[in-house]
């Protein structure tokens, strides 16, 4: 055997000298290579010799093997992001935030979100407050998550920011984001979604330069006539196709609640603020009752009220009023209460109960609004909501009272 050839890495070689003569006569030839290893000097090695002479050629087996062990490696874990489809648009057509009658921008932009993950984003636009034109309803963003060892529904944060931006919403747009509550019997785990989702859509809307303001779920149920015992889902979605009768088609379906959701807190929201400027005018009409000032009678027809807020009133009047009447005809006396109380106490000129700012207050500063009007302390939340309510309702007959002697 040739000097510094192993044994068991060219196993040819080991008999290479004897093999070479004894296969001469029969035609054999070493393999490739074999010579150059067989003559090796002392200092080279001889497999370095047998690499730099033939290459190693993988055989069919070989191969075969290689490509079995590389099919069973773990492959690596990669982290699937979704992204939010981009709106599709044909060719003409005017950006979302474009008016297609004139080519400007909108005039008016109302926003309402339902924070949960089978919530939607409502996008209203119109040429001047109250007077909608288009209504777009966005479906939350979701993606599936492992939580426990089970698949969970969670919103999509990169799929949310890509979403609003594709609205061009302008900037300081005033966008009405549900709180999520926590009712009797949560889970602690239902209480930190809820959270989650709100915080999330919260920091979404600020970062897109929207002004974004709470709405808290008994507040704009107990508006519109949703808070009582015998709610559903299916008198949400019918309230809402009645206040954005051109959404009806995309209301049909009893999942689509989220969406009418949505749509119900971006009304509540337009008819809040425009209670607001109710109560500021009350206020205003009370300092200024010494003095003689023409403008107040313009500053009343300035401040009726728009269509969308119209049209509120009317649906909630007479859903109210429906409901009413079919509970009296099955004689359930559990209807009845301080809310119902409230509505037949205000006229029709009067404001909607329950549109104030009041159920975002707590217990003491209510008690302090009421000692600051002189009115009764005592008395239970819902309670003191309804007196600061119908005070409202009668300073503002005061005022429209005083402003029909001024005409005369």
């Amino acid at each position: 055997m040739a000097a510094g050839v192993p044994r068991a890495l060219a196993p040819w070689t080991a008999c290479g000298w004897g093999s070479a003569a004894r296969g001469a006569h029969r035609g054999w030839t070493p393999a490739p290579g074999l010579a150059a290893a067989l003559g090796a000097s002392r200092g080279k090695s001889a497999v370095a010799a047998v690499a730099a002479v033939a290459p190693i050629r993988e055989t069919p087996a070989c191969a075969s093997t290689r490509a079995l062990l590389a099919s069973r490696r773990r492959p690596r874990s990669v982290r699937l992001v979704p992204r939010a489809a981009e709106p599709e648009s044909e060719a003409g057509e005017l950006a979302p935030d474009l008016d297609p009658a004139t080519g400007a921008p909108w005039g008016w932009t109302l926003v309402g979100c339902d924070s949960d993950a089978g919530g939607a984003l409502v996008v209203v636009r119109g040429p001047a407050p109250g007077v909608v034109r288009r209504v777009s309803v966005l479906d939350c963003p979701t993606v599936k998550v492992e939580v426990n060892g089970k698949q969970r529904t969670r919103l999509c944060v990169e799929a949310m920011a890509s979403l609003v931006a594709s609205t061009r919403l302008p900037k300081g747009t005033v966008a009405h984001v549900e709180e999520g509550g926590v009712e009797y019997g949560f889970s602690a785990q239902t209480a930190f979604v809820q959270g989650y989702n709100f915080g999330l859509w919260k920091g979404v809307l600020a970062s897109a330069g929207l002004d974004v303001r709470v709405v808290k779920p008994q507040a704009w149920k107990h508006a519109l006539g949703l808070a009582h015992k015998k709610s559903t889902k299916d008198e949400s979605r019918a309230l809402a196709s009645a206040v954005f009768p051109s959404t009806r088609e995309q209301l049909r379906r009893k999942k689509d609640h989220g969406r009418a959701e949505a749509l119900l807190i971006a009304a509540y929201g337009h008819v809040a603020a425009s209670a607001r400027g109710e109560r500021d005018a009350n206020e205003e009409a009370e300092t200024e009752r010494a003095f003689d000032d023409e403008t107040k009678s313009d500053d009343a027809e300035r401040r009726a009220e728009d269509p969308l807020c119209a049209l509120v009133r009317e649906v909630v009047v007479r859903t109210v009023a429906e409901r009413a009447a079919l509970s009296a005809e099955d004689g359930d006396e559990t209807h009845s209460s301080s809310e119902d109380t409230l509505r037949r106490a205000l006229g029709p000129d009067d404001p909607l109960p329950y549109f104030g700012p009041y159920f975002g207050m707590s217990g003491k500063q209510l008690a302090a609004e009421l000692k600051a009007r002189s009115l009764k302390v005592s008395g239970k939340k819902m309670e003191l909501v309804a007196r600061l309510e119908m005070d409202d309702a009668e300073r503002r007959r005061g005022r429209i009272a005083r402003e029909q002697t001024h005409k005369t």
